[in-house]
């Protein structure tokens, strides 16, 4: 990380320090209900870190041991970590080995967590240190020795609070911009249908009859 200043009471540490990285309940079938929220990797959108789907127990029984999470946790795609496949978990559950459950309140706060998982910073150490040629994973080692840069408690409740904002907005300015190529479209056919239809030269031919 950066060798400049750090802004008074913030502090550079690593991530095992402040989480359990690896470290995750295991649960079989039997152990869980038919309701059970089963997550895969498959079920979060790369980058986006949005929720594809939601699959119970009922329709996906499983035969592997998966990890346990609680409501509000960190969930991080171990497997393929350039995919960027993390999100707070909505409700209780059990996931894939390949997701890493993470806790680090009370004493941070998770969505912060999950912002810095995110971050550029963090990304640039995991492409280093990531194992396996097609399947590069994060070791639980190098997950404990991650960099982890910390702001005190309730400054990164704001951090937090204002990148859900910011980001919003970024996503709805993108969703506007994506927009744009069909309205040109449209307004291309309909200046081809007013000339092919002689609407485009009306005025043209009443000024010159």
């Amino acid at each position: 990380m950066s060798a400049g200043k750090l802004p008074e009471g913030w502090v550079d540490t690593q991530l095992g320090n402040i989480v359990d990285y690896g470290k995750a309940t295991k649960r079989v079938l039997s152990d869980v209900n038919d309701d059970t929220w089963v997550l895969e990797l498959e079920d979060i959108e790369k980058e986006s870190s949005k929720l594809l789907s939601t699959i119970r127990a009922s329709e996906r029984p499983f035969k592997s041991t998966k990890n346990s999470f609680k409501r509000g946790d960190v969930l991080y795609g171990k497997l393929r970590p350039y995919l960027n496949k993390i999100i707070i978990a909505k409700e209780d559950g059990v996931c894939t080995t390949e997701i890493i459950p993470l806790c680090a309140e009370p004493s941070c706060c998770n969505k912060y967590i999950f912002y810095w998982l995110k971050s550029s910073t963090f990304q640039g150490y995991v492409n280093d240190v990531s194992y396996g040629v097609n399947m590069p994973r994060l070791g639980t080692a190098d997950g404990l020795k991650a960099p982890l840069r910390l702001a005190p408690l309730a400054e990164q409740k704001i951090i937090a609070e204002k990148l859900d904002t910011l980001l919003a907005q970024i996503d709805s300015t993108k969703a506007r911009l994506e927009q744009i190529p069909q309205i040109l479209k449209r307004f291309r056919q309909a200046v081809l249908a007013a000339a092919v239809s002689g609407n485009l030269t009306a005025e043209w031919r009443m000024n010159n009859n």
